[in-house]
């Protein structure tokens, strides 16, 4: 090879060298130090703003407290639910509080429309909030309309719209219509019509819903046979006297009296009346809790009962069990004394309870829960 080869050679090589240098170590190095500018750059203009909001600390904390209470008293302006247990407790409020009686009102089931900051209800958000936990439940929106036909006097109608319009809750009246008896006495004091009531609720995180207070009876386990919260089935030989013979013969006794009574206590529980060592007995002027529980053990049927940790056991050796309960009228406001039973009867015997000269209209005895064959006279 010539000479002049030799040098054309060399200089291909080390322009070669030159140009495989800029494309693997110059250019990246270029490309590295843009990218790192690039990035010194976003960072220096996220501190310069996180510097500014720092600057401003005390006035985000308190505009943040107070879009959140804002927030909270918007909230808190509708119920966590809709439950039809407390609809119906506000129907009966309204018509306690106007001369206004509901003919019938359609209880549909609520709808859920809107999740606070996702949008409308669809399948996927809808999945996504049932299936969210802890801070991440979300504010869910729902509603139901009630169609509502009422009658009652003019002044009620108009006191009706008051009560919805200021109640503690929003709700709003979407449709109204009334009429009146042209050829009544007095055709203000007989209207009647429809409306169509919407109600609104929000749940979500801390929002608990309203318990309804129940103050009507509650009806009987059995619309065919016994009295109220009894469940025996069939007809027995108690029902020809309303278990008058549970008077004399029965395997437990309840002695309900007033608490103030110095000679004995308020209540009393025993197996034996005549037995002291057989008695559980309060003497506090409140309305406490007796446990009867009838069970079954290696063929024989026992029972126990208890006022707290006092507590006694007795063997039943009748073909069912008889509970004779003697109560009194109370004496005063202050007489508050009385029992909540709780019956769990997990045998085949039946329990019969006679209950006798309770107070009417504050009765001293109330059955609270039962489990098997109960039946009260």
């Amino acid at each position: 090879m010539s000479d002049t080869n030799k040098k054309i050679l060399l200089v291909l090589a080390a322009i070669a060298i030159l140009v495989l240098t800029f494309i693997f170590v110059v250019k990246p190095k270029r490309e590295e130090i843009a990218s790192l500018e690039s990035e010194i750059s976003e960072l220096q203009a996220r501190y310069d703003d996180l510097c500014e909001k720092e600057n401003h600390k005390d006035e985000f904390l308190q505009e943040t407290a107070e879009f959140n209470e804002q927030f909270d008293e918007t909230v808190a302006k509708y119920p966590a639910d809709l439950n039809q247990e407390t609809t119906v407790m506000f129907l009966k409020g309204v018509e306690e509080a106007n001369e206004f009686v509901h003919n019938s009102v359609a209880m549909p089931r609520d709808t859920q429309f809107y999740v606070l900051g996702q949008g409308e209800v669809t399948e996927d958000v809808a999945a996504e909030a049932e299936g969210a936990e802890g801070e991440d439940v979300p504010y869910v929106c729902s509603n139901v309309s009630y169609a509502v036909s009422y009658n009652g006097t003019y002044d009620g109608i108009k006191d009706y719209l008051d009560y919805i319009a200021n109640y503690k809750y929003r709700m709003c009246i979407s449709n109204v219509t009334i009429s009146y008896d042209t050829e009544a006495e007095d055709p203000l004091k007989e209207c009647a019509g429809s409306i169509q009531l919407n109600a609104y609720a929000i749940s979500g995180p801390n929002r608990t819903p309203d318990k309804p207070t129940v103050d009507v009876d509650e009806g009987k386990d059995n619309i065919f046979v016994g009295d109220l919260a009894s469940g025996a089935s069939g007809s027995v030989s108690y029902d020809e006297n309303s278990g008058e013979d549970i008077v004399s013969s029965h395997n437990l006794v309840m002695l309900l009296n007033n608490a103030n009574n110095d000679t004995t206590s308020g209540i009393i529980v025993a197996s034996n009346e005549s037995n002291e060592s057989t008695y559980v007995t309060s003497s506090d002027n409140e309305e406490v809790t007796v446990d009867i529980n009838i069970t079954e053990e290696d063929g024989k049927n026992y029972m126990t009962y208890a006022i707290g940790s006092d507590e006694k056991k007795v063997e039943i050796t009748s073909s069912d069990v008889t509970i004779y309960v003697k109560s009194s009228s109370r004496v005063d406001s202050k007489d508050t004394n009385g029992v909540k039973v709780n019956v769990a009867n997990d045998t085949g015997l039946s329990v019969y309870f006679k209950v006798a000269d309770d107070d009417s209209s504050s009765p001293r005895f109330v059955l609270s829960k039962k489990a098997g064959v109960v039946k009260v006279y």
